[in-house]
């Protein structure tokens, strides 16, 4: 995933601000697309949540776009994990922990592959 302006200024370690104004954007445990507009909560470091209507499977990928009136055109989604997912509250909306993807390294994928070949040949 590239690294985008808002990516940079949610990591910058000046900025008081805590909490975002973002699409979220995947599939539900449903497997149906949904787009919501929540509020990114940053705890600082990797610690970043959302909350949203939708019934959400640990592990589904989300892609979360900030939203800001004065945002640069590359405005891109960012690719997270949900880490956790929490159960709804009283108003039908759940808390989701987001873990941020990462690009595999062709290291990384030649690993994977040759993983599934040592798996395949003992089967």
């Amino acid at each position: 995933m590239h690294s985008s302006h808002w990516e940079n200024t949610m990591n910058s370690t000046v900025t008081p601000q805590n909490s975002y104004r973002v699409e979220v954007s995947g599939w539900d445990a449903s497997e149906n697309f949904f787009v919501e507009k929540t509020m990114l909560d940053w705890h600082g470091g990797e610690q970043k949540e959302i909350s949203l209507p939708v019934t959400l499977r640990e592990g589904c990928v989300l892609f979360v776009r900030l939203l800001q009136p004065n945002a640069a055109l590359n405005n891109m989604p960012i690719a997270y994990q949900a880490a956790k997912v929490m159960k709804q509250d009283s108003r039908g909306r759940a808390r989701i922990c987001l873990a941020q993807l990462r690009n595999r390294t062709s290291r990384d994928t030649a690993e994977v592959w040759s993983g599934a070949e040592n798996r395949a040949e003992v089967a």
